[in-house]
């Protein structure tokens, strides 16, 4: 099953308006708390007070080691480890699976070699279902029409109600139609998280429960954030930092390409 969502290369300061971009993930050296280091995943660690990045060689997760873009993951006659990353063309990847579960820097296959981001194909390329369902293209996750047609998935409106489902924090199925899901929608104080509100770019926006109302409602900035949930609400682009009046949630505006493809590979496999 593939999530139809994608990230492509947007940086943005959304934070004042309580939207965020999956792009703009934080890196290891700006999270100052254990619980947010540990959640970023293996290729960070703790050294009591600070969280750093793992050198590449101490990174033993393959996915891990593959979603850094400063490191690939390799198989020798030796076994596999995680290397600093060099260049795309010189890896074999008969797939863009196989060429992303290397490294998060070459998305392309050639049915061959891998290759970077700039060598994506549009949807419109592919003449086959075979090779268009499912393909990441650099404008959305490509989807097989009418028989004979093949493009990008850029709106729920797009999506039948198989696909409608895969994206659940994008789009809603009722009335026999998928659409975009709003914050209006959840109504409970535990699902008044976020919705994705352009399923092919990555782009959220953060919701707010109004206990006098009872209702759950677009937020309007990171305000209702603390620092316990401050990195997890916003999907690990945004840290909490200590100030003289307590403390604030802040995005991190670090561009990190194609974080997302990550997550839709691991949906894939």
């Amino acid at each position: 099953m593939i999530k139809i969502v994608i990230s492509l290369f947007f940086i943005g300061c959304l934070g004042s308006s309580g939207q965020f971009y999956l792009s703009n993930q934080c890196t290891c050296e700006q999270l100052s708390y254990q619980s947010d280091c540990t959640a970023m995943g293996p290729q960070c660690t703790w050294n009591g007070s600070s969280c750093s990045t793992l050198d590449c060689d101490k990174i033993t997760d393959s996915k891990a080691c593959a979603a850094n873009l400063k490191c690939m993951w390799t198989t020798t006659s030796s076994g596999t480890s995680c290397k600093p990353f060099t260049f795309c063309s010189q890896f074999q990847g008969s797939t863009q699976k196989q060429c992303l579960q290397i490294s998060n820097n070459c998305p392309f296959s050639d049915g061959t070699k891998c290759g970077s981001s700039n060598q994506l194909y549009s949807c419109s390329h592919f003449i086959a279902k075979q090779y268009c369902e499912g393909y990441i293209s650099q404008n959305g996750i490509c989807m097989w029409r009418d028989d004979t047609n093949c493009t990008a998935a850029q709106s729920c409106t797009s999506l039948n109600q198989q696909e409608c489902a895969t994206a659940p924090y994008g789009c809603k199925y009722t009335s026999n139609t998928c659409s975009q899901l709003l914050c209006s929608d959840y109504t409970t104080q535990q699902s008044c998280t976020y919705v994705l509100d352009v399923i092919y770019k990555g782009y959220y926006q953060l919701c707010s429960w109004d206990s006098t109302t009872g209702k759950c409602q677009t937020a309007q900035n990171y305000g209702g954030l603390g620092q316990g949930n401050c990195y997890t609400m916003t999907l690990g682009t945004s840290r909490w930092v200590s100030t003289s009046t307590g403390g604030e949630c802040k995005p991190c505006y670090s561009q990190i390409v194609f974080a997302l493809i990550t997550t839709l590979v691991i949906f894939m496999i």
